[in-house]
This record gives C-alpha cells, sequence and structure tokens, in this order.
C-alpha cells in the first residue's frame, strides 16, 4: 500500500455501504484523536458527532477524508468546551450574584437555601430555557419584547416559557432534595 490513504467512493454517496465503509475504515483514527484531547469519558462521544456531521455532510466528504474527519472532530471538541465554558460561567455567575444579594427578612437560613436551590436549577438548565426565564424574570422584559430580542412569536414564546417552567420545576425539585438528602424517607411527621 502506499502512503495515501485509501479512498472512500464518491459513486454512491448516499448508501448505507458508502457510509459503514467510511464508518469502518475511520473511526478508529478518529476516536484514538479525540481520546487524545478529551481523554476517554468523552472520546466516543465526540467520534460519533463526526460521523453524524459527515453523514449529513456527505456531499463534501473529500475522497482521502481523514484528514477533513479530524477537523470535523477538532470542531465538535471545540464546541463542546465552549458549551462547557459558558455554562460553568454562567453558573459562577449566578452564584455570585446569589452572595451579593441582600438578605429579605424573614428566615435567613431557609432563604439561603432557597436561593441556591433555585440558582442550582437555573444553572442546569439548557441555556435555551434559562435565557427565556432570565430574560422575563431577571431583566423584565415584557412578554413581546422577550419574543422580540428570541425572534419569534408571543404564542411561540409562551410555549417556550412553559416548557422551560417545566424544566425549571424539575431542576427545583431535583435541587431541593440535594440540599436536604435526610428529607427523603423521613416519616416522623
Amino acid at each position: 500500500m502506499s502512503g495515501r490513504e485509501p479512498r472512500a467512493e464518491r459513486a454512491d454517496r448516499g448508501s448505507t455501504e458508502w457510509f459503514d465503509e467510511l464508518f469502518g475504515r475511520y473511526f478508529a483514527r478518529v476516536y484514538a484523536y479525540a481520546v487524545t484531547r478529551v481523554g476517554g469519558a468523552l472520546a466516543e462521544e465526540v467520534a460519533s458527532e463526526t460521523f453524524v456531521i459527515a453523514w449529513r455532510r456527505r456531499d463534501v466528504v473529500p475522497d482521502v477524508p481523514l484528514a477533513w474527519l479530524i477537523g470535523v472532530a477538532r470542531n465538535v471538541i471545540r464546541e463542546q468546551w465552549r458549551q462547557e465554558v459558558r455554562q460553568d460561567l454562567i453558573a459562577a455567575e449566578l452564584h455570585a450574584w446569589a452572595a451579593t444579594s441582600p438578605p429579605v427578612a424573614g428566615d435567613v437560613a431557609e432563604l439561603i437555601v432557597d436561593r441556591t436551590v433555585l440558582l442550582r436549577a437555573l444553572a442546569a438548565l439548557p441555556e435555551r430555557d434559562r435565557e427565556v426565564l432570565m430574560l422575563l424574570g431577571w431583566h423584565g422584559l415584557s412578554p413581546r419584547e422577550a419574543a422580540e430580542v428570541l425572534g419569534c412569536s408571543r404564542p411561540a414564546l409562551a410555549m417556550r416559557v412553559h416548557r422551560a417552567r417545566r424544566h425549571l420545576d424539575r431542576h427545583i425539585d431535583d435541587a431541593a432534595r440535594d440540599a436536604d438528602p435526610g428529607s427523603e424517607g423521613d416519616t416522623d411527621e
């Protein structure tokens, strides 16, 4: 065999046979690249996403695809890193805001627990859900203004808000359970 990579056949790009050959020939190499960049825990996810993109963009996959596939894997890793960093920064910012907010009259301990639960729940939300809730609740926009910012209709905004609130409720329940692990199974009441 020469020093060149085997060619993936261009003739039948829409076929599963073409994709099976591409996957079989290059998955291990893309996976190995991903392991060197993100470790074994995330490498399979990166390699799999790379081949999903290769299937979607099969019309531009070159005849000798290894460099192209590794470039795609590199972009997948970079985008995952950006999302993780963005989520970490948002969570840190939410915790900082909570720490600097003045307490309100009442049971301070309960207030702190409630605020921590809410901030953890907000930080756990997908960015899309958090954004719609923050526009309305934190930044004080009207539904019309929030719909304008998000580039959607008011009925679409209402649906997004409904979905986001459901997700927030689930995350609040999870965060509350984490904040008070002894509450499950207590039957002394």
